[in-house]
């Protein structure tokens, strides 16, 4: 095979690593983001019960602790409520899945979560 062959042959692959490997990052992204809206929509839905107890922030703290020490530093008390935060904003899986496709963890985090429900409660409140 002449040279010029064996280079167009080699960036050819090269292209295709890096596309499949592009695609993985984009794939594992979006898992970690649905998993931590369905830890967030978990937490918030059977142990909240869409409250704020105390005892729901002793449950988090506990909760972190374990998991942290189980699975590392990205569960921590704080990332836990985020996660929280996150499956109430966006409370609609399909949205999120929608999303999260093209978004990672670390975007939905720089968000003004907060300024999003105020806006999103304020659409209620219109629309009632």
């Amino acid at each position: 095979m002449s040279l010029v062959k064996t280079d167009i042959v080699f960036k050819d692959i090269k292209t295709l690593i890096e596309q499949t490997k592009q695609n993985v990052v984009m794939q594992v992204n979006s898992a970690l983001t649905m998993l931590y809206w369905n830890i967030g929509k978990y937490i918030n839905d059977e142990i909240l019960k869409n409250s704020r107890a105390d005892y729901g922030k002793e449950i988090i703290s506990t909760l972190s602790k374990q998991l942290t020490k189980e699975y590392g530093k990205g569960y921590t008390k704080r990332n836990l409520e985020n996660m929280i935060k996150f499956a109430q904003v966006f409370d609609d899986i399909k949205i999120v899945h929608s999303l999260s496709a093209k978004l990672t963890w670390t975007h939905f985090k720089q968000v003004n979560i907060f300024a999003i429900q105020n806006a999103k409660n304020r659409l209620e409140i219109q629309n009632d």
